[in-house]
């Protein structure tokens, strides 16, 4: 039964306080919401001769039904096997860590996989390696999951069309065969930048098993420009480790060095070491960027100007001069040689 409580009058004078728009307005509609128990939307069955009790008894009486009904059902009969030889280190229960690396296109990240029965289930970053420091990223700890996923392929497709194990392996046997007699013409791998050691030996066998084969490397992020400056600068098959744990300014012109994408944990955590202060004596490293475009590392910077990409190089062959004429540095000034027309296309202003 429903419960009426009957409220004092409102003093005439004084404040008056209100709890929502139509209680101070005070319109037919909420009055109406006001001598209802539940909203008007509430599963109440209005109209209906049927009461919200009598539907309770109905449901329960369903379910209590269906119960019976599946009493003769149960799960299917699993049979365990035990290990006709047992895997090695292996315990039941126990976990057991390998030490691995997750390849990235400018390097790799050190890991520490955590596996229960031959599975994984955990990935860390290696606290022994100084390149991650037992760190790791977002990709890292969300790779695990592809392992686990509900919407992987479960089935053999060809040609948009279901297939199976034996067609697909009867598939490849002839389609081995023809291209080992054309000597891998006509057969080309599509794959993305790393520096994995294992994938560059088995890309060196296929070679040598296929030899006109194609070894095709996209990577719409691998920067080319960079690679470039890197080998005119220091030489072929260079690659430049900045230590920012060491550096007390930092200037990025167009570089977000801070994506987490690139893959270099180890420049990531140095940059952040130089920006906790836990003495008086500690100082902060200072972050300089000049891009075309908001970044993450434009967004950790102390100083940040927005320039066009086509004016980034005339703005670093501008500064370069500043920085000759208050130094007078010979390095710098036999390189600015080459870069004196650029100097003068950038608007200091």
């Amino acid at each position: 039964m429903k419960r009426v409580f009957h409220h004092p009058p409102e003093p005439s004078n004084g404040t008056k306080y209100w709890r929502s728009i139509g209680e101070l307005k005070d319109t037919p509609e909420f009055r109406q919401w006001l001598e209802r128990e539940f909203p008007e939307d509430a599963a109440e069955l209005n109209g209906d001769e049927w009461s919200r009790r009598d539907f309770v008894k109905m449901m329960g009486a369903s379910m209590a039904l269906a119960g019976v009904g599946l009493t003769s059902c149960r799960r299917p009969e699993l049979h365990l096997v035990p290990f006709t030889k047992n895997v090695e280190w292996t315990i039941p229960g126990k976990f057991l860590y390998y030490a691995t690396a997750m390849p990235r296109r400018g390097g790799g990240i050190p890991l520490i996989a955590t596996t229960v029965d031959g599975r994984p289930i955990k990935l860390d970053g290696n606290p022994l390696h100084p390149a991650s420091g037992g760190g790791t990223d977002t990709f890292v700890q969300a790779s695990i999951l592809d392992l686990y996923d509900p919407t992987r392929s479960k089935r053999f497709v060809h040609k948009a069309k279901a297939s199976t194990r034996e067609e697909f392996e009867k598939f490849l046997g002839e389609f081995g065969k023809t291209i080992l007699n054309d000597q891998g013409s006509g057969l080309a791998f599509l794959v993305e930048e790393t520096n994995s050691p294992t994938r560059q030996r088995l890309r060196t066998e296929l070679e040598k098993k296929f030899p006109g084969m194609r070894w095709c490397v996209y990577e719409p992020r691998l920067g080319e420009e960079a690679n470039a400056a890197m080998q005119t600068a220091f030489g072929p098959n260079a690659r430049v480790l900045p230590k920012l744990d060491r550096a007390d300014v930092i200037l990025a012109l167009d570089s977000d060095f801070l994506d987490c994408g690139q893959g270099d944990l180890e420049t990531t955590r140095g940059f952040t070491s130089r920006r906790r202060v836990s003495a008086s004596k500690d100082s902060m490293n200072r972050l300089y960027v000049v891009e075309h475009r908001f970044t993450l590392t434009g967004a950790m910077a102390d100083h940040r100007l927005r320039c066009a990409a086509s004016q980034i190089p005339a703005f670093a062959a501008a500064l370069a001069t500043k920085i000759h004429a208050e130094t007078n540095d010979s390095g710098l000034g036999s390189l600015l040689g080459n870069f004196q027309g650029a100097s003068n296309t950038f608007d200091q202003q």
